[in-house]
């Protein structure tokens, strides 16, 4: 047995030793290309969000008024990632978070994710309104020509079935870009020929 460090001594504290994978040191589960066993996977989770984000974001709870309330829990969640992933938030009727789903992870300068998986997260949850959300890990929060597509494919769709899709946020390093603040959510939906 490979000699443990003291990452991996913390590890094996704070989880189950009778569960931690015998082919795996304890640290090398916090590696997110893991596959971490069911039993311990919540706690696994956890401890890669603890190190992702340092502990310094407060959970997103409460009426979301602005791209600000977004931008506070994300930056600091998403902004210095190294990989680009799409989060949907779930709105009830008062703007109040219902859910908060990542949907895609990808590369270092894209994911692929449809305009439906977004909708289906607010469809399956009862959600009327939702906010999209990606990061850009290379710290530029201007959108690409695919980002602005995406968002009006998705807010076409989401006016099909009678929902609204209220923003499309993205971060990158300690800044944010919002769609609503830029006006880019008013602009009447064009379908594409």
């Amino acid at each position: 047995m490979k000699r443990l460090t003291r990452i991996d001594e913390l590890v094996a504290t704070i989880l189950p030793r009778s569960r931690l994978p015998k082919r795996l040191r304890p640290s090398q589960l916090l590696d997110t290309d893991v596959e971490p066993p069911r039993a311990i996977a919540p706690k696994v989770e956890a401890l890669r969000e603890l190190l992702r984000t340092g502990a310094s974001e407060e959970p997103l709870t409460g009426r979301i008024v602005s791209s600000r309330d977004v931008a506070v829990t994300y930056v600091s969640k998403l902004g210095a990632d190294r990989l680009e992933s799409l989060w949907v938030i779930g709105l009830d009727a008062r703007n109040q978070v219902r859910v908060e789903r990542q949907l895609a992870r990808g590369g270092p300068a894209h994911c692929v994710v449809a305009p439906g998986d977004i909708l289906r997260v607010l469809v399956l949850n009862a959600c009327p309104a939702g906010i999209m959300l990606h990061n850009h890990p290379s710290g530029d929060v201007q959108p690409s020509p695919e980002d602005i597509e995406l968002t009006r494919r998705t807010r076409l769709g989401a006016e099909l079935l009678g929902l609204r899709l209220l923003d499309h946020v993205i971060v990158g390093g300690r800044r944010h870009f919002s769609f609503c603040d830029e006006g880019l959510m008013a602009e009447p939906l064009r379908r594409s020929a």
